[in-house]
């Protein structure tokens, strides 16, 4: 267990977020990729699974798992940023969930941005956040819960996936942080909790979560959620290559 008390940051984080508000139901494309499935009162999750049905992005992290399955399963020897772009690419345009989503947006990668994620993960990421339109609060928790994950990698999956679901609730129900204040957040929680069970519970494929995947969903939730699970993935694909 790390040095330091995890009940503490995690009230710190909450009481940004308490509150008694709920997000309206989204007239969006969003929504419509999340009405694909099943509601939260016709199934049950089941243990070990990565999914929150309660966040209405989680659809974000589904896609993006769904997405580097078939990469890995296929091809995980690219070395370059713009080779892993173009495959991911591909996969991207046979998934019909991930078309829905960018129906009518075009949704590019910005290597430029993908590379200096890898080469300073903490500092994009308080660029970021400081230079974005959310609200003051909505920054400082994003900032706070970006922070707190990076130390649990050695937790399992179980203890990471009550505090991300447990935060997400908290911003899901607050009254200060507007729409777009919760569209991104919630679009980084659900890509991070999706990308941490594919590291914790697929030991047979080759996939480590990092800061830096994280800071790339991060980046790319600012601008489009398709764009969060893109950049994403291929800083995350390209970081672990690196380790190699």
């Amino acid at each position: 267990m790390k040095n330091i008390s995890f009940p503490l940051v995690i009230l710190s984080l909450l009481l940004f977020c308490c509150t008694t508000e709920t997000i309206d139901p989204l007239k969006s494309v969003g929504s419509k990729v999340s009405n694909q499935k099943l509601t939260l009162s016709e199934r049950l999750v089941p243990e070990g699974s990565p999914e929150n049905l309660a966040n209405i992005y989680d659809f974000a992290g589904k896609i993006h798992n769904d997405i580097l399955d078939i990469y890995l399963s296929s091809n995980d020897q690219d070395t370059t940023i713009a080779q892993i772009s173009q495959q991911i690419e591909k996969i991207a345009v046979q998934n019909n969930e991930f078309m829905l989503l960018n129906s009518g947006t075009n949704i590019s990668v910005n290597f430029i941005v993908i590379q200096e994620i890898i080469n300073s993960p903490q500092t994009l990421k308080d660029q970021t956040i400081a230079n974005s339109t959310m609200t003051s609060g909505a920054k400082k928790s994003l900032s706070d819960f970006m922070n707190v994950i990076a130390l649990w990698h050695d937790d399992s999956f179980a203890e990471i996936y009550e505090f991300i679901i447990s935060y997400e609730t908290a911003v899901m129900t607050n009254e200060v942080f507007n729409s777009e204040d919760k569209r991104i957040i919630l679009t980084t929680c659900s890509i991070i909790r999706y990308s941490v069970y594919y590291d914790k519970e697929n030991k047979d494929k080759d996939w480590n979560t990092s800061r830096g995947h994280g800071v790339g969903a991060l980046s790319g939730a600012m601008e489009h959620t398709g764009v969060a699970i893109k950049r994403s993935l291929v800083t995350g694909i390209r970081l672990n290559n690196l380790k190699r």
